[in-house]
């Protein structure tokens, strides 16, 4: 039995990535979660991104590394200076050690491989 928007629980999300077409794609595909409500903002990219952090203040923010103007890193570690409470999940297509081992150093609460997260987000999101 699917159950009703009203019993789902609901998370703010903000997808800052420089690939309409992936956050469009991912979008839908946490709209299409069935034990939570995604309420989904965009960013296309670093700078504009930290404004949307800035006004809306999201719980959940899913980030790219490797964006024109200002890079996912950079965004990164602003958002835990400036809102520790913020969980960042970065995005990447890189699977470089180096890109895991700064994103940890600044305090990424995960690490997903673009290629998988349309399998395990919801799951990873839910759990945070």
């Amino acid at each position: 039995m699917r159950e009703t928007l009203a019993s789902k629980r609901m998370i703010q999300v903000l997808i800052v990535d420089d690939e309409p077409l992936f956050r469009l794609g991912l979008a839908a595909v946490l709209a299409e979660d069935e034990r939570l409500e995604f309420i989904v903002s965009e960013a296309g990219d670093g700078e504009v991104g930290l404004a949307r952090i800035a006004a809306e203040e999201p719980p959940v923010v899913l980030l790219d590394l490797n964006m024109p103007r200002l890079d996912g890193h950079a965004v990164l570690r602003q958002v835990k200076e400036r809102w520790p409470q913020i969980r960042v999940i970065v995005l990447t297509a890189s699977d470089s050690v180096e890109d895991r081992w700064r994103a940890e150093q600044v305090g990424v609460d995960a690490f997903v491989e673009k290629r998988h997260a349309h399998a395990q987000l919801s799951a990873l999101i839910a759990s945070l």
